[in-house]
Formats: C-alpha cells, structure tokens, sequence
C-alpha cells in the first residue's frame, strides 16, 4: 500500500510540480489497442480503482485520460478536492482553473528544473471549441473559444445559447425599468425601451393606440388596443383588464397534478377561477365535471355519476341492501348489465371441501325434515331472502357447487347399495 502512494505520488509530482523532471512513467504501446499508463486501488476494493490511460487507439499518438470507476454504493464517482487556509481567503483569484490555450516550439530536452517542455509563452484558441459536457455518447454542452457558452446546441451563437426551455426564478420586480427584454424571429434576446409600447403615440392606424415597434424607424399597427387601463385583442373597446375577441390557444402546458382552481366563463366570456367542489352535478348547475372532494354525486353526459363511486342511470349509492352492507361497493348500475363474460375472484375456498374425508354427508332423513320445515334447502337462501337481500354470484355459485357435489356423493353412497343387493339377488336366484 506505501508502495502505491509513493507512486502516486511521484506521478503527480512530475505531472504538476514546477521543478520539471524526466518522465517517471512510459506505458508500452500497443497499436490499435488501449494503451494503460498506470492505475491505483487498493487491495479491499479491487473494482473500485483510478488509472490514466491513452484514450486514442491511434499509433505514435497519445491523449491522457484520467479515469476512475466506483460502485460499491451511489455516491460521486471522482472529486477534485482543493483547499487552501482561511488567510488567503481573499482577493480575486480563482480556487481552481480549467485553461485551455496554443503551445508551440515544445522543448522535449527540458531538465529538472526551469521551464515546463511546452514552455513559457502560450497564445489563445481561435477556432477550435474550448470545452465541453457529456453523458455518453450524448454532448450537453458546449463552450466555444470566442466564449460562446451553448447548452443543448454544439453550435452556440451568442454568449449563452440554449436549445430548448429557460426558467428564471424569484426574480425581483420593480416598476421603474426603463427597457423591458424581447427576442428576435430567431430567439436572440435583446433589450428594448419600455416607452417604445403602449399607447399614447402619434401614428396613423385608425382606431388603433397600441404599437408593435420593430426597430427603431418602423411601427407596425397591431389589433392590440389599449385604452390607458384595459388591453383588448381582436376589439377596440376591451371591458376587463386583458379583453380577447376570438380563439385563444394555450401549447405545451405543464400538467398540474393536483389542481387547487380551474377555469370557466360566464355567458359573456368572462373568466374566473372556480372552486372544483363548487360544480355540483344535477339540475341547472350540471358542468360535467368530477368533484375532487368527494362530497356529491356528479353528472356526467346526464346518466353517469361518481362519488368516489360510479354510478349507471343512477345517482344513488345504497349503503345497505336488505341486511346486506354493501357499502364498500364500487359500481351501481341500474337497467341491467350485458356482458360476453363475467369473472367472479372468490376470497373463500371453493367448495371441493366436500370431498375431503373428512366430511360428513346430511343423512337424506334429516335432509328431509329440513326441506319439509323450511321449503328449501339448507345453506340455500330462501325466496324471501334474496328478494329482500339479493345474492351474492360468487358465493351462490359456491353453494350451488356444494349441493350438486353432495348430490354427486349421495348417488354414488346409492349405487354402491344398488350394485349390493343386485348382487345378493343373483346369490338366491341361483339357489
């Protein structure tokens, strides 16, 4: 292990340090294949490890790359880690660095101290790009050498670029701004005087008080009018704040998970904010809509209603069915149900329990006791009870089982009495 540090150590030093020593450190080449410099663990983890290679498979050529791999967990991979004490805490000077820069006349002879073997004197990158991000095979971001900073673009035209959304948060607001921020056909941002909109200008658009200024020497008229108080679009004469005559179209908004307001108009196109739990289903009132609140029954197109619940031609949610609770229930529909298949998940076992040793048949005499009292049979609802309380398919599919099952036993018990005494005749017959 002191080994391995001591290497390190002497690599870094004669990567970094300014007294410039010959190379300690010279991997074998291997065209066409990964040429490995050196690498570092330790000898509890031997996945997880840092090694310098040459990333080019390109003979006679070498581009470093420093590489680290961990996965014994899902913290950071690589750190660069600078420190310094809170004296030099000050001044203007970066803690660290990334310089990229032109280097010619290398001086490979140079000795263990004095200058580095790229020299003393560099100029600035003038064409090719300076840096950039990536994950995979897939380029984030770009930075070019006249410092054109480009996110989701490798081909930035402005100081920052970006391809796709920007979002600025908890910005300051102020009304005493004398330029306000537009863009261009092309998304170039530039300021504009805030005196260059609105009202108030001498020009020849009929009717019209509200430019669009598109340089300094050309106002384009607009249906945009503003009377000092209200803008309206599409009409002359706005009524609210904001006043549209015509289709408004909302793109690509963001889906809101829970909704705390929705809007709606009244009949003169008025918008306001409603409470979801206001809409109430039925009646005049009826809007269609779901209520979150789960307070009343809504409508939907007039014969579908829901509570949490669904109900079929029916806005009634019995909680009670005869004796029978049927609260937890979550489809009511009224009129009858026509289906190809219906499929019942039973919670209790099925009734194959009855040919289990273990179970005992009725003897058919106190079957019969039992049918004469009670005119049905036993476990069976009588007539009375599924009128009043309606049965349950699962379970009278199970009863029904269980008798046709029993059945199924009491002529096999009969058969085998049968097959007895046919047999016991034919004994006396051929006596």
């Amino acid at each position: 292990m002191k080994t391995r540090i001591l290497s390190l150590l002497t690599i870094l030093t004669n990567l970094f340090v300014f007294s410039q020593s010959q190379f300690q450190n010279v991997g074998t080449s291997s065209p066409g294949n990964a040429e490995r410099i050196t690498n570092f663990s330790v000898t509890d983890a031997n996945n997880e490890l840092l090694e310098i290679t040459n990333s080019t498979n390109i003979d006679g050529q070498f581009i470093p790359s420093l590489w680290a791999h961990h996965q014994a967990d899902n913290r950071y991979v690589f750190r660069h880690f600078i420190t310094t004490n809170s004296a030099q805490d000050n001044g203007n000077s970066p803690m660290m660095i990334y310089r990229a820069e032109i280097r010619n006349n290398l001086n490979l002879t140079a000795g263990p101290s004095g200058n580095f073997p790229w020299g003393t004197t560099a100029t600035n990158v003038i064409n090719r790009p300076l840096f950039a991000w990536e994950n995979g095979n897939t380029q984030l971001m770009r930075m070019l050498a006249n410092g054109y900073l480009g996110i989701g673009t490798t081909t930035p035209t402005s100081l920052f670029h970006t391809n796709g959304t920007v979002r600025l948060e908890n910005i300051a607001t102020t009304t005493s701004n004398t330029y306000v921020l537009t863009t261009d056909a092309n998304g170039n941002v530039s300021r504009q005087l805030s005196t260059s909109f609105g009202g108030g200008l001498t020009n020849s658009c009929a009717n019209t008080n509200f430019l669009l200024k598109k340089s300094a020497t050309d106002l384009t008229c607009s249906q945009i009018f503003d009377n000092g108080t209200n803008v309206g679009i599409g009409t002359a004469t706005p009524t609210s704040l904001f006043h549209i005559n015509g289709t408004v179209r909302f793109e690509n908004l963001t889906d809101a998970t829970n909704p705390f307001r929705i809007l709606g108009t009244d009949n003169a196109g008025n918008v306001f904010e409603y409470n979801p739990s206001t809409l109430i289903g039925g009646g005049t009132n009826d809007y269609d809509w779901f209520r979150p609140d789960n307070t009343f029954a809504t409508s939907i197109s007039d014969n579908i209603y829901t509570n949490g619940k669904v109900g079929i031609n029916t806005s009634i949610f019995p909680n009670q069915v005869g004796d029978v609770d049927v609260s937890s229930y979550s489809l009511f529909a009224k009129g009858g149900i026509l289906t190809e298949e219906v499929r019942v998940a039973l919670s209790s076992d099925w009734a194959d329990f009855v040919f289990d040793k273990e179970y005992k048949l009725e003897p058919l005499k106190n079957v019969e006791t039992f049918i004469k009292k009670n005119k049905h049979l036993k476990y069976i609802p009588s007539a009375q009870e599924v009128k009043k309380d309606g049965i349950e398919l699962g379970e009278m599919n199970k009863l029904l089982l269980l008798k046709v099952e029993e059945l199924t036993l009491y002529l096999i018990e009969l058969n085998k009495k049968v097959e007895k005494q046919d047999e016991e005749i034919k004994k006396l017959k051929s006596k």
